[in-house]
């Protein structure tokens, strides 16, 4: 039973040290002010809306 603890703890670790956030980078968020936008619908609905060349994401207004 305490190696089924062990065994389990472990893999929670391992799974934590994977989802950390990375931190934002200013180059991306400079092109991404900088960039000619051309939107492009990301779903069937066509709602939300996201440039094609440096990815940013916007709703559409209506």
């Amino acid at each position: 039973m305490y190696i089924l603890e062990v065994f389990i703890k472990w893999l929670n670790k391992r799974q934590t040290k994977e989802i950390k956030p990375k931190k934002p980078d200013f180059k991306e968020i400079d092109e991404a002010l900088t960039c000619e936008h051309n939107f492009m619908p990301v779903d069937s609905t066509g709602n939300v809306l996201a440039c094609t060349k440096c990815g940013f994401v916007i709703k559409k207004a209506k």
